[in-house]
């Protein structure tokens, strides 16, 4: 198997989990990492999005995302429902488990 890099989603930046889901009729990945918070990716592009073979003159490139800035310190995440995701959010010393709408 050859993969092909298409998303570059900022230096030294970690993913922890990501999970796929649709919403309106169009999927996205929904990704916890280490650096940059939850990150919404559409899958619209993938399937024709350029190669990125040199690392890019910024801190991004490729495929776009967005971040979703209420959610912060998220360690692990799962989808629950069709509307839900599951997530396990760093809380001081512990850890929180929290049921939010997929956005």
């Amino acid at each position: 198997m050859k993969g092909t890099t298409i998303a570059e989603l900022g230096n030294r930046n970690n993913p922890l989990d990501m999970i796929v889901y649709t919403k309106g009729g169009k999927d996205y990945i929904l990704m916890s990492n280490s650096a940059r918070g939850v990150m919404k990716i559409p899958t619209d592009d993938f399937g024709t999005a350029t190669a990125i073979n040199a690392r890019p003159a910024g801190e991004t490139a490729g495929v776009k995302y967005e971040t979703i800035k209420e959610l912060t310190d998220v360690m692990q995440l799962d989808k629950l429902n069709d509307e839900n995701a599951l997530l396990l959010v760093k809380s001081g010393t512990g850890f929180d488990l929290k049921t939010v709408p997929l956005p």
